[in-house]
């Protein structure tokens, strides 16, 4: 019993060791065969600065891969590797700024990236070992060596080769991103020297999130996974709240101006009742303000909050929109005490077709922002097609009736709906002027 007892503990000593021994390994998913590698030695974890080791690996078929600290682009430090066209690889020290490609930090406290042995690209696979004596401070933010949830960005973007020294080259929007922590007690290593020498031998694929202990991660969203003994990666706090933010921002607002605005709209010719169509368009317009409260977090969170095209003109549409109802009710008044469409009457029809087209134009924009990927795209466009078809077929079948069922005890402009079609004899009465 002593010896399995004793066996056990001389494994559990092992394991220990060899968790702070080695360099833990992240491999984001929805990337192929990008991974990274960590490694902080005992001496700068101990005095709280110095070099940290850290490995971007990625098959060629990349244009650019990119790391950054943080746990969003701006004030993040972020270092970006391509291709230089001879084989070897360009390493540039970036700042992130916002939701916008990050420029070359030139500053004083710029990342002095140094590439090591073992970097360049080889059988298709670009590898960079990279050592960084100043990174755990920089403009506009700090890194503490010994954090057990240190915050982490990475992104990608895939293509032909960059091929180019330049560190201020410019680079395209990536195809996706990912956030993740790092407990970095369980990256350090003994030697102040390069420790990836001997993981380049393993396949870029090998693997996926875990440190050499086991335990995984692997970008994966699971809220319960926790960096710490066993593990030392994690999602990035918030990931899944904010991702599920967008997901509801999105179909709350197709679902308010694709479906529920037109449908609201051919309930005047299909039961002829202001009140549903009122009572319809109003549940629509709330869901909007809901819809539009969401998506306001979520530009906030990821710095897209009026800098782009989507946003801009979403609150556009939204804003304007609030003079709907007004010209709603003016409407409906005009029309009882003059049984005829009034220039308020097509305003209040008009405003709301322009402003719904542009809404959905918007929409269209807002997956593009977001990296939606096609199926996304696809759904979107069919609910909108197919929602405005059946708009535009009740709309005509509804001037076709008014057109058939016109008669002479009818006034000619009151055709447009069962509701609002009185005889000549019900015209409010109008005293004449006397003489």
């Amino acid at each position: 019993m002593r010896t399995i007892r004793g066996s056990l503990l001389a494994s559990g000593l092992i394991a220990s060791n060899v968790v702070h021994a080695t360099t833990p390994k992240y491999c984001p998913t929805g990337a192929d065969n990008v991974c990274f590698r960590f490694g902080i030695p005992q001496s700068s974890a101990d005095s709280g600065s110095g070099n940290i080791y850290f490995q971007i690996r990625a098959p060629s078929t990349y244009s650019w891969v990119a790391l950054g600290t943080g746990d969003q682009m701006k004030g993040a430090n972020i270092f970006v590797m391509y291709q230089d066209g001879s084989g070897n690889l360009t390493l540039s020290p970036r700042l992130g700024t916002g939701h916008s490609e990050p420029k070359e930090d030139t500053s004083s406290s710029a990342a002095k990236l140094g590439l090591l042995a073992g970097s360049g690209v080889v059988n298709g696979v670009m590898t960079a070992n990279v050592v960084c004596p100043n990174c755990e401070s920089w403009n506009g933010g700090s890194l503490s060596l010994t954090d057990t949830a240190s915050k982490w960005i990475t992104a990608w973007k895939s293509g032909s080769s960059l091929a180019t020294t330049s560190k201020s080259a410019s680079i395209s929007q990536h195809d996706d991103h990912d956030q993740f922590q790092l407990d970095l007690t369980q990256a350090t290593v003994s030697s102040d020297s390069n420790p990836f020498l001997e993981a380049d031998t393993e396949d870029p694929g090998s693997g996926s999130g875990g440190g050499s202990s086991g335990g995984g991660g692997g970008g994966s969203d699971d809220p319960g996974i926790v960096a710490g003994p066993g593990n030392p990666f994690a999602p990035g706090v918030g990931r899944t709240r904010r991702n599920a933010a967008l997901v509801a921002h999105s179909v709350i607002m197709t679902a308010t101006f694709a479906a529920l605005y037109p449908l609201g709209a051919m309930l005047m010719p299909l039961t002829g009742s202001w009140i549903a169509h009122a009572i319809w368009q109003t549940v629509a317009f709330v869901m909007m303000w809901v819809g539009f409260g969401i998506g306001m977090r979520v530009a906030q969170d990821r710095n897209m909050l009026f800098n782009n095209t989507h946003t801009k003109l979403g609150t556009a549409v939204v804003f304007l929109l609030l003079i709907q109802p007004v010209l709603g009710v003016m409407h409906h008044k005009y029309f009882l005490k003059y049984r005829e469409r009034g220039l308020v009457s097509y305003a209040h029809i008009w405003w709301g077709r322009v402003l719904l087209t542009t809404a959905i134009v918007n929409g269209g924009l807002g997956l593009k922002l977001s990296n939606a990927n096609n199926s996304a795209v696809v759904a979107y466009s069919i609910i909108a097609a197919v929602c405005f078809g059946i708009y535009a077929i009740v709309k005509s079948w509804a001037v076709v009736r008014r057109g058939r069922q016109q008669g002479p005890h009818f006034r000619k402009s009151d055709n447009f709906t069962h509701q609002q079609r009185y005889p000549v004899g019900r015209q409010p009465y109008r005293p004449r002027n006397r003489v």
